[in-house]
């Protein structure tokens, strides 16, 4: 048997291993440390730890987080194997090493100018958790997260059942950074000159489409060390080494340079680097578009009563556990944790809350739910520290809001009859009923008390208008 099967399904079943944990923790909603070690949630929370623990198994090993923690790269794995007609082959691409950095420097930039909604487009873990969300909890990660989702699982499905690992090595932001950090990788994929016969079956299994047998090299800012190539060669002549092998006969040896160099020796020409693909971003466009409509709909069946109006915060309320908007807008990558995690459903990805560049960012929507005090499950899940951890007895007494009371839209107020459901409805016993000048009832909020959980707007019921409306902070 060779030698490399057995670590081939070792790394297999590390693979779908720590897919499955990450996907039972995001139905279930707890915390999961595999979570958090993924990439750019590990960049936004400033974990260093994970970051200099990933660049030096990168530089040691090459680029084995795609290949065993990346959830992704196991959904690209799944799909290949799924979708893959029995009988077809891979074969050797040039590497589009121009598409690939302008990529990154575009979420570079996104991300320095809070652009978030790209990076929580393009980053591997926030897509993946965005498409167990969708699936497990449909109605509550919101259209626009619903839609991001289906099209980031549709090209998923698409690129890999044709081009396997594509995807991680054209789009992905992080395979480009690990990518170029593996070009100096201790180990690699060599291939013995002496042995190997050309039978191509190394580059038929290759997902990646990084194996050149014209000039017998493995592209090594590509490879995502999966074993496919080792296990697959009759002759053993591709093997998992340090430095690179040396020919029996040196003279015989083919002077190449690295990527970027033609299968035919020469230098590639301009020609053969694909253009930035801008479709990437038209899904932003889409989503927005969807929401829109969704929402004139809603406005034109919901009727008009004559003097009431409808209550819009001036600031949209952000989850428990944000120290600041500013914060919270740039850490977030919109991965839809707290949404899946959320037990009253009040959390969905927002469209225009925060504004287009953080759209899928969780937003508070008291129209469908209301914030239970005593929970915390969001501020525990969250992977890159958006959240601060709370204990329920801080939860208790950190406003994250405050409500505001329109009384035109009040039942008591413009009616004179009996309602006070806000007031049996606020755990805090913020609201009271007071007189106005003209002697009429009204419900008025004792700011000190009040917190925002949106348990008053939630129960109000006026119609068609809420009489409550919450502020963010």
């Amino acid at each position: 048997m060779n030698r490399y099967r057995p670590i081939r399904f070792g790394r297999i079943a590390v693979q779908f291993a720590m897919a499955a944990i990450i996907t039972a923790a995001l139905v279930v909603g707890v915390p999961c440390l595999f979570s958090k070690i993924q990439i750019i949630p590990a960049i936004a929370a400033c974990a260093s730890i994970w970051l200099i623990l990933w660049t030096v198994a990168t530089v040691v090993f090459g680029r084995i987080y795609c290949s065993t923690t990346c959830p992704t790269g196991a959904l690209v794995d799944l799909f290949r194997f799924i979708f893959r007609r029995r009988g077809s082959h891979y074969s050797f691409r040039q590497p589009s090493d121009r598409l690939r950095l302008s990529i990154l420097i575009i979420v570079i930039v996104c991300s320095l100018f809070g652009v978030t909604a790209v990076v929580a487009l393009l980053d591997p873990f926030s897509a993946f958790a965005r498409i167990v969300t969708s699936s497990a909890r449909p109605l509550v990660i919101g259209i626009s997260g619903l839609l991001a989702a289906a099209a980031t699982l549709a090209v998923i499905i698409a690129v890999s059942a044709r081009n396997g690992r594509l995807i991680c090595n054209t789009i992905c932001p992080v395979g480009t950074i690990l990518g170029n950090i593996s070009r100096i990788s201790l180990y690699h994929a060599d291939i013995n000159t002496d042995l190997c016969v050309n039978c191509r079956r190394c580059v038929n299994v290759c997902p990646s489409q990084c194996i050149n047998l014209d000039d017998h090299v493995v592209d090594p800012s590509r490879c995502v060390v999966c074993f496919e190539c080792m296990d697959a060669c009759p002759n053993s002549a591709i093997t998992y080494r340090r430095g690179r092998h040396q020919l029996s006969i040196p003279l015989m040896q083919r002077a190449v340079g690295n990527a970027g160099i033609s299968a035919a020796g020469g230098r590639a020409d301009a020609s053969s680097v694909k253009p930035i693909d801008r479709r990437t971003f038209i899904l932003t466009g889409a989503i927005t578009a969807a929401a829109m409509a969704e929402t004139a709909i809603a406005r034109k069946n919901s009727g008009f009563v004559a003097g009431a109006v409808q209550l819009l915060p001036l600031n949209y309320v952000t989850p428990p556990g944000a120290s600041s908007r500013e914060d919270f807008l740039r850490r977030c990558t919109a991965c839809g944790s707290c949404i899946a995690a959320c037990p009253t459903t009040v959390l969905t990805a927002s469209v225009k809350q925060y504004g287009i560049r953080h759209s899928l960012s969780p937003v508070m929507d008291f129209s469908r739910a209301y914030c239970d005090i005593d929970c915390v499950r969001c501020t525990e899940i969250c992977p890159t520290k958006a959240l601060k951890p709370l204990t329920p007895a801080e939860k208790r007494v950190t406003p994250i809001g405050r409500a505001r009371i329109s009384p035109s839209n009040c039942r008591l107020y413009v009616n004179g009859k009996g309602c006070g459901v806000c007031v049996r409805a606020c755990p805090k016993r913020a609201i009271s009923i007071v007189r106005d000048a003209d002697g009429r009832r009204v419900p008025q909020v004792e700011s000190e008390l009040c917190i925002g959980c949106g348990k008053c707007s939630y129960a109000c019921p006026s119609h068609p208008y809420s009489a409550i409306v919450i502020e963010g902070l």
